[in-house]
């Protein structure tokens, strides 16, 4: 067993039988890459497993559960690639979300944000998209990926990125080889993981629901820290010492396959 602060990969069985006792109201939101499907080479590879797929289908149709999806995607692409019904979706890391009904929220941006996008692909492409780096633009925000480069260059590449991405004034963060660059705003997955709750349950939504949240990256601790005290939470990772807020560590996307297989025999009894 691998052990950090008392967080114990894979002993959540139980936790989660107590956590969902008497099968309360129920949100489940998911981060995509790296929770529902493995990390790989390229997005588009990124394709959710066909059993993990057929889970997600029977829980939105249990009426306790409310069924979301958090990503760094773009909203339009996290809602194809699942592919499923009455799910809301967030994209660009909750920017931009889709509900169930078609109804949409967008936050607001800076006025100058598409120049800015502008510039900074440019001196990206000029600098640093070389040896097999490219660019993800995703509307409002956009990734630099250098996980495709040869591995003794992707220090350098990722140190030249982040200094042009924090030059251009927008925010960084980490990704799995990859660098995120967003907007200078104050919204996160944290927030618009409150945002779907409280559209969900009311402001009072930690007296009507149990929350679980999964994610793998650091984006996602936005959200584990955002819902702490009030949600089983559940950060996937191969690192016994990495920094998180969540209740537990667990290892793979198959491990979140498990939890909603858990939730999903829970509920249907």
């Amino acid at each position: 067993m691998c052990s950090n602060q008392n967080i114990v990969f894979d002993d959540y069985e139980d936790y989660l039988v107590n956590y969902l006792q008497g099968k309360p109201k129920l949100a489940v939101l998911l981060d995509y890459d790296g929770t529902l499907t493995p990390i790989v080479q390229h997005p588009d590879l990124a394709v959710i497993p066909p059993e993990t797929k057929e889970v997600l289908e029977k829980l939105v149709k249990i009426p306790e559960i409310f069924v979301a999806i958090i990503s760094g995607r773009n909203v339009l692409n996290v809602k194809t690639m699942v592919g499923i019904q009455n799910i809301t979706f967030a994209g660009n890391h909750g920017l931009e979300v889709i509900y169930p009904d078609g109804s949409t929220y967008k936050h607001t941006l800076p006025k100058n944000f598409e120049e800015q996008v502008r510039v900074l692909v440019k001196q990206l492409e000029k600098t640093v998209v070389r040896d097999g780096a490219w660019i993800e633009n995703k509307g409002a925000s956009l990734t630099f990926h250098f996980r495709e480069c040869p591995e003794e260059q992707r220090s350098q590449i990722e140190t030249e990125a982040q200094k042009i991405i924090e030059e251009a004034n927008f925010k960084v963060g980490k990704a799995h080889m990859a660098l995120e660059a967003r907007p200078k705003v104050d919204w996160n997955k944290g927030k618009v993981a409150i945002l779907l709750l409280e559209k969900e349950y009311g402001s009072s939504w930690q007296n009507e629901s149990k929350v679980i949240f999964v994610g793998d990256d650091t984006t996602d601790e936005d959200a584990i820290s955002a819902l702490k005290g009030n949600a089983a939470s559940f950060r996937i990772t191969k690192s016994c010492t990495v920094e998180t807020q969540a209740e537990k560590l667990i290892s793979s996307p198959e491990e979140t396959l498990k939890i909603l297989k858990l939730v999903e025999k829970i509920y249907r009894k």
